[in-house]
């Protein structure tokens, strides 16, 4: 004879888990949000173990409970992968945009330079003001100046 009992013990909670479960586990497939679903699917979780505790101490079925407990556990664990890849990508961008000034500088900081000289030299090649072409005087020579002024006094060392 079947031992089991009738009693409904556990299964609310499995199907509050099971329910919760979902929403955690569709929540999580949804890029930049889905680490949102990592609090649900440890409610799932709690709900689905608690049921499971009840439904063994009372021997009823469990195989709600059971795939309950697996969805929610998948749902978590694809939230919880998206939260630390995102926080890791985070990191790596704050590095990035401390390092990029330091490397553009240094990229383009000698071209610069450079292009700021050849303007200058040509403009002061020219005894005619009003022969210059129209291209040359894209700039504001004072600004020029002054811009190449302080970048002379961050000029990178040069090995």
């Amino acid at each position: 004879m079947d031992e089991r009992g009738s009693s409904n013990a556990g299964q609310g909670f499995g199907v509050a888990g099971f329910i919760i479960g979902i929403i955690a586990l569709i929540l999580s497939f949804i890029p930049c949000l889905g680490m949102y679903a990592i609090l649900p699917g440890v409610i799932a979780i709690i709900f689905s173990a608690v049921g499971y505790s009840q439904a063994s101490t009372a021997n009823t079925p469990k195989g709600l409970i059971i795939a309950a407990l697996v969805i929610s556990i998948v749902g978590t664990s694809v939230a919880s992968w998206q939260f630390l890849t995102i926080k890791r990508a985070a990191t790596r961008l704050e590095r990035f945009g401390e390092e990029f000034p330091d490397v553009f500088r240094d990229e383009f900081g000698n071209e610069i330079r450079e292009n700021i000289r050849r303007a200058i030299e040509k403009i002061e090649d020219f005894e005619d003001f009003d022969t210059i072409p129209a291209d040359t005087l894209d700039f504001d020579s004072e600004e020029m100046i002054e811009e190449l002024e302080r970048l002379e006094g961050e000029r990178p060392d040069e090995n």
